[in-house]
């Protein structure tokens, strides 16, 4: 199944308009400290199978990585779970063009 993209644009709005938008990291803890989108939590894609319960399944989430591929692999193992509504972020935090923190 193709992993629904969102762009940093399409983010940015929701980000705006649905405060329950969870935004998941899931770049390495150094990689998260040196720079992440405003509010994102850090769940490592090697601790994911572990912790995918912290994210809700009822609200929309985007997963972040440095460019794409580690978020969509992240994406797949999360609809394999039964999520519905997970986003990849297109490019990653390369593509990124939001605040920063």
């Amino acid at each position: 199944m193709a992993v629904p993209q969102w762009m940093s644009i399409d983010v940015k709005e929701r980000m705006k308009a649905n405060k329950n938008l969870q935004i998941i990291d899931v770049r390495e803890p150094y990689e998260y400290n040196s720079g992440h989108i405003p509010g994102a939590k850090s769940i490592p894609l090697g601790q994911l199978q572990h912790r995918h319960h912290e994210i809700d399944k009822n609200e929309e989430a985007v997963i972040v990585c440095l460019s794409g591929g580690r978020s969509s692999s992240a994406c797949n193992f999360l609809h394999s779970m039964g999520y519905k509504n997970i986003y990849n972020l297109m490019g990653g935090m390369s593509g990124w063009d939001g605040d920063v923190e």
